[in-house]
């Protein structure tokens, strides 16, 4: 990891296999090897890194997301049904948020805001799935809902210390939809 950290890429790869070697089904190896395939502009060998870690750990959020990042900018249809066979083997707020954000690339806005519910659902203290969840739902023109995400995102955020969205964000669209009512 020291030696990913200073893209020093060759030692890294190599004690990153030296340790499979001794583990093959250590994750973070594989994770730091498709880490170094993706920094190397090979997709095609860190998706399949990042399916060994699925296959060892299917919740495991990094490979999910890595896997996502590669497989859905090239192919959207492929990269739902893989979210959907994740999801049958075992349902996770991570997955399901992350199909909802393919949806919402795609403008297709209900199953965006359903699957952001399913997975506020599983994981109601995180702020990111309440702050997409309004979202789709202010999409959907139900402002009166979207308010109250909306004011949820922004208070888990602040109790929290950290979200992956800007919290003046939050906080216009709150001003905007209360000035609606």
């Amino acid at each position: 990891y020291q030696a990913m950290q200073q893209n020093r890429l060759d030692a890294a790869q190599e004690s990153y296999q030296k340790m499979l070697v001794a583990e093959p089904h250590n994750a973070e190896a594989m994770l730091g090897l498709a880490a170094i395939a993706e920094q190397q502009k090979q997709p095609e060998k860190a998706a399949q890194y990042y399916l060994k870690v699925l296959n060892v750990d299917p919740k495991n959020a990094i490979a999910q997301a890595g896997l996502l990042g590669i497989v859905g900018r090239a192919d959207p249809q492929a990269s739902e049904a893989r979210l959907k066979q994740l999801l049958a083997r075992e349902p996770s707020a991570f997955v399901y948020f992350t199909l909802g954000n393919l949806y919402a690339e795609q403008s297709q806005w209900p199953a965006a805001q359903a699957a952001y519910f399913r997975a506020f659902h599983l994981q109601p203290d995180n702020a990111d799935y309440a702050f997409n969840l309004a979202v789709g739902l202010e999409h959907l023109n139900q402002p009166k809902l979207a308010l109250k995400f909306y004011q949820q995102a922004l208070q888990l955020a602040k109790h929290q210390g950290h979200s992956s969205f800007e919290l003046s964000l939050a906080q216009n669209r709150i001003s905007k939809l209360f000035s609606l009512e």
